[in-house]
């Protein structure tokens, strides 16, 4: 009897084993990473904006419900990488950050023109040179985006050299800030749609993707509906 009992308690161990799934840590690394970046790109959009005094939403722990605790419970890798990812603000992205804030009304100015759009890389992009006819305004417009541009290429190079361990690239994080500049345009600001592939069919389904409806095309030039 002990050892038909000893066989089956073997046997449920190694059928227990056998229906353990060994979860994809590269892979949950990678989506943690940029759940992570994309809250911090919400922070950071709306202290630039003036709408918040941080560069991160205070969607912390404190703020956790306790069914996503119990949940982070049973996640422990994901704990840990969450853990290791709350640090990763910089000096440096506060001084960039405060440099955008203060350009803000400025690059907001400039959109309105119908001239300038946001990219798909996350950059300012003069679209419709022709409708600035005057060479005084066209200068002090390409100063402005320039003086931008440097800025947010500044910032997507630290964004990823923060990331650097959970393998971040600057081109994930262009992606990142781009889907969330299309998220904030206001009325008929320019932007360029995602290229094709997994990024742009997800854009289709999107409030702002659907309302274009036909004129939804990858990587092209298109005002907010």
């Amino acid at each position: 009897m002990k050892i038909m009992l000893r066989a089956f308690a073997l046997s449920l161990f190694a059928l227990t084993i056998g229906c353990v799934v060994i979860p994809d840590t590269f892979d949950a690394n990678i989506n943690i990473t940029i759940r992570h970046v994309e809250e911090q790109a919400d922070g950071l959009l709306d202290f630039v904006a003036g709408e918040s005094d941080s560069l991160e939403g205070e969607a912390k722990a404190n703020g956790t419900s306790y069914l996503q605790r119990t949940i982070d419970f049973m996640s422990p890798v994901q704990v840990v990488y969450a853990a290791e990812e709350s640090t990763t603000t910089s000096p440096r992205m506060k001084q960039i950050a405060e440099s955008m804030k203060k350009r803000f009304p400025k690059v907001e100015a400039i959109k309105k023109t119908g001239a300038v759009g946001e990219s798909n890389r996350g950059m300012l992009e003069l679209v419709k040179a022709d409708l600035i006819t005057d060479p005084e305004k066209k200068k002090e417009l390409q100063s402005i985006l320039d003086a931008e541009n440097k800025d947010r290429k500044a910032l997507y190079e630290e964004v990823a050299r923060l990331n650097k361990d959970q393998n971040m690239t600057v081109a994930t994080v262009e992606k990142v800030y781009a889907n969330k500049r299309i998220e904030r345009a206001d009325k008929g600001e320019l932007f360029q749609t995602p290229v094709a592939g997994a990024e742009f069919d997800k854009f289709k389904t999107s409030k702002v993707g659907k309302a274009l409806g036909d004129n939804c095309k990858a990587a092209t030039w298109v005002k907010v509906p």
